[in-house]
């Protein structure tokens, strides 16, 4: 419904909400928020596969108050083309919020491409040093 969508805040901000999970996207993050806590972290994976981040959780037969229960959810949610790839992280709090975010690359910048140091080769032979 229209309350789902967070009203008076800045236009770059937008929140996208369902049963246990939240995505949050302003200008600097991006943000999911996932309950998951049936789920211990071995029980979870998340991955990142082009522009989407894939998290899955499955657990086997547990006891609870009813009897006997298995679990399991797949998510897959799209990254904004200006998150910076090379700095997201994961965190699961201890009553079962798992957080997954990533830092926004401000405009201008490439987003993804996180800084590497380029090798200088070195020739075999010396070159021909011009004779004086």
């Amino acid at each position: 419904g229209p309350s789902t969508w967070a009203t008076g805040l800045a236009p770059a901000h937008l929140v996208w909400e369902g049963r246990g999970w939240q995505v949050r996207s302003d200008r600097d993050k991006f943000v999911i928020f996932l309950d998951v806590k049936h789920f211990s972290p071995e029980d979870l994976t998340v991955k990142v596969q082009e522009d989407f981040v894939e998290i899955h959780g499955k657990h086997n037969e547990r006891q609870d108050d009813h009897g006997y229960i298995s679990r399991e959810f797949h998510r897959r949610y799209r990254l904004p083309s200006n998150v910076d790839q090379s700095a997201l992280s994961c965190s699961l709090s201890a009553d079962g919020m798992l957080t997954f975010s990533g830092p926004k690359v401000q405009s201008g910048l490439d987003a993804g491409h996180s800084e590497r140091a380029i090798p200088v080769s070195r020739e075999e032979k010396p070159s021909s040093a011009p004779s004086s």
